[in-house]
């Protein structure tokens, strides 16, 4: 299993209210829409269920993720859904006081050694973006 650890990200928001807005998505598809055009551009493609992220990655194609596990507060993770290979999305959470949270994206994928020099940055990019769009998102 290898893991690319995207750019740690702080919100001024306490731990307890970033949790509960990773590990229900349900109010993000109406939060896309009040969005400034450049941000939307930024997350083009990506769609939200209560506990279903689903967004179009570049040279792979549509992916969907679906929540796996929520260990509250400090950890959410995404399972990929019919992906070919084992596919995690996490998010590691680490309160910074009580109006700020260190947000650490991560991706776990069960890939051959052989494969990481090929896909790996842009598995690492994939993982810095991730970040992002918490960001643009929780406000």
């Amino acid at each position: 299993m290898a893991k690319y650890t995207g750019k740690s990200v702080a919100l001024p928001r306490d731990i307890d209210f970033i949790y509960s807005r990773i590990s229900d998505l349900s109010g993000y598809e109406a939060m896309l829409d009040e969005l400034p055009a450049d941000q939307r551009e930024r997350i083009h493609g990506i769609t939200f269920g209560t506990d279903t992220v689903s967004f179009d990655a570049p040279g792979v194609g549509r992916l969907s993720f679906k929540l796996a596990e929520a260990v509250p507060p400090t950890h959410v993770s995404f399972r990929a859904e019919q992906s070919p290979i084992p596919l995690n999305l996490c998010v590691d959470l680490k309160a910074e006081g009580d109006d700020k949270t260190q947000i650490t994206p991560s991706i776990d994928i069960e890939l051959p050694a052989m494969l990481r020099s090929f896909v790996g940055p842009k598995l690492q990019e994939a993982a810095d973006k991730f970040g992002e769009v918490f960001s643009t998102l929780i406000k």
